[in-house]
């Protein structure tokens, strides 16, 4: 498993958070950015994991922070195959993670603690997405646009 990380100035401390506690777990990570707590544009951010989680897809996953992490998942969300999933708890992630195949996990750091954070990552790493019919039908619909029908 790969874990492509980023996140905007106000998702930095807990990004390198979530870093340091991947590494504990040996989950390989590619941290991109940003690099300090001075202001920059989470859409940019958002922009390189999905860029790079499309073209590396095979057993990757990305995490991407912000200060609520609404901004980040909506930028995700605009990928085609990009499946974002926000989560303030591990039961979303989890739920995300299996009915929804969902492929990025969106945090806020202003909503999370460091400890739930890194029960939300576990959550959403440890999830393996489900292959029934209902979630397969349902993820279809969605198109390879990631556009709804």
């Amino acid at each position: 498993m790969k874990l492509l990380i980023a996140s905007d100035h106000a998702g930095f401390a807990l990004k390198e958070k979530l870093k340091h506690k991947a590494a504990i777990l040996g989950v390989t990570f590619e941290d991109l950015g940003t690099d300090s707590e001075n202001s920059v544009d989470y859409p940019d951010y958002a922009k390189l994991v999905c860029e790079k989680l499309l073209r590396d897809q095979n057993n990757t996953l990305g995490v991407i922070v912000c200060g609520s992490g609404v901004g980040v998942s909506i930028a995700a969300n605009r990928y085609a195959g990009i499946r974002a999933v926000l989560a303030e708890s591990e039961e979303v992630a989890k739920l995300g993670r299996e009915h929804n195949h969902a492929n990025v996990l969106c945090m806020g750091s202003r909503i999370v603690s460091e400890e739930k954070a890194t029960a939300i990552l576990k959550a959403f790493l440890s999830a393996q997405p489900e292959a029934g019919e209902r979630h397969l039908r349902r993820i279809e619909k969605l198109g390879k646009e990631g556009k709804t029908s």
